[in-house]
């Protein structure tokens, strides 16, 4: 019995999903932090303001996101040769082509600021430049945790956010008790954002020492998983962002904050199941380019992740007053207790689609983007056809997911044949 447990937390899905779970658990525990003392400090227009940069920020990203899976794929496996000179050039192929994008996208934010601006009703442009800078930051550094990812380095991961968590609290804090309010939190996170970049460089400096050797990568290669991926994954992380988005464009400045709260309690649950995904991923990556059986893998990762997202949606079915006022400590947030349930159950099925997508991606079964992609146009257009309440955008949302889940279950058996 002791051999066997001692097994099963040496079995490297256990324990890279522990070391990052449990220091995921830490860091989201600071952001968490963060986000009760914005709920608490900032009124709930600010806060739904704070909500809407935050998603501003997350969409742009979601492109540099969707590159991950691409970069871990090859990074790992000039990691498994220890190919050092093919990283050293694999790392400059990649950051060239994000700088390119990051700096685009820096341009085009400047030029159509205004736009934004009037689009989520926003009159501090300052921290509209905040956001921008941040997105480029986002963009040049994403490249770091996608090696560290493929270097299966989760301790450092851990510590790289838990650092992020914990410069973005302490500066929000000081900001806002200055006085400089929703600027002063949107200033923390640019603040974090870069010291994260600056962190994460550490344990891949041996890069910079070595002879830059450019890695044969077909481009038909590139284009035909980086491509699909890219799209699927800007499917999955648009489902999860588009709602509050377009929350804050279509509702008053109240119930955009409300909605934002309900969104934060929500998303709980993916954030306590996401470092699952983010382990299983190159293990299968590994264990399919060497013929070995991966299936198990998969299971065992479906398993972990949906106790606990299970746990929590029960949780705040049948306490939703205590979980709103634990959360956000207002009575006014109080009014979105009828819809926390249902939240939670969106987000328990969202875990289990990004799970799929995550596995389907790393066994090569590209062809899961279309209809990822088209869940998410469908998610965008219905809510803006229909967004008369809060339940009407959140059915949209979880009934599309649910499609989607049955229809990536009926697909496994086709996917894993040999």
């Amino acid at each position: 019995m002791e051999q066997t447990a001692k097994k099963v937390l040496k079995h490297p899905l256990i324990r890279g999903s522990t070391i990052l779970v449990s220091g995921g658990l830490l860091s989201n525990f600071f952001n968490f932090l963060y986000n009760l003392f914005m709920g608490r400090q900032l009124s709930i227009t600010d806060y739904g303001t704070l909500a809407s940069i935050i998603s501003i920020i997350t969409f742009p990203t979601l492109l540099v996101t969707a590159a991950n899976p691409v970069i871990v794929r090859f990074a790992g496996d000039f990691f498994a040769k220890n190919d050092q000179m093919h990283l050293r050039g694999l790392y400059n192929k990649f950051f060239v082509f994000l700088f390119g994008i990051g700096l685009s996208i820096f341009i085009l934010f400047l030029i159509f600021i205004q736009q934004i601006a009037a689009f989520f009703h926003i009159s501090n442009f300052f921290i509209l430049i905040l956001a921008n800078i941040i997105i480029f930051i986002s963009f040049i550094g994403a490249i770091n945790g996608s090696f560290l990812q493929a270097k299966l380095a989760f301790g450092y991961q851990v510590f790289s956010n838990l650092a992020v968590a914990v410069v973005k609290l302490g500066l929000g804090v000081l900001f806002v008790l200055l006085g400089y309010a929703v600027s002063g939190a949107v200033g923390a996170i640019a603040a974090s954002a870069i010291a994260g970049y600056f962190i994460s460089l550490f344990p891949l400096r041996f890069l910079f020492f070595n002879k830059i050797k450019s890695p044969h990568i077909e481009t038909k290669e590139l284009f035909r998983y980086g491509v699909p991926s890219a799209l699927t994954f800007l499917g999955l992380i648009s489902f999860i962002s588009s709602d509050i988005l377009l929350v804050k464009h279509y509702f008053d400045a109240v119930q955009a904050g409300q909605y934002a709260g309900l969104s934060l309690i929500g998303r709980v649950i993916y954030f306590i199941s996401a470092p699952i995904g983010t382990v299983m991923f190159p293990l299968i990556v590994q264990k399919h380019a060497k013929g070995d059986n991966y299936r198990n893998t998969f299971i065992l990762s479906l398993g972990l992740m949906l106790i606990p997202s299970v746990l929590l949606t029960l949780f705040y079915h049948f306490f939703p007053i205590y979980s709103i006022l634990f959360f956000l400590k207002r009575p006014a947030y109080l009014s979105i207790a009828p819809y926390l349930s249902v939240f939670g159950l969106y987000i328990t099925f969202y875990n289990v689609l990004f799970l799929f997508a995550n596995f389907y991606l790393s066994i090569k079964k590209t062809i899961i983007f279309f209809p990822v992609v088209i869940g998410a146009i469908l998610q965008i257009v219905l809510i803006t056809l229909y967004h008369q309440t809060f339940f009407q955008i959140i059915m949209i949302s979880f009934i599309l997911i649910l499609l989607l889940v049955i229809g990536f279950l009926v697909y496994y058996p086709y996917a894993t044949k040999k």
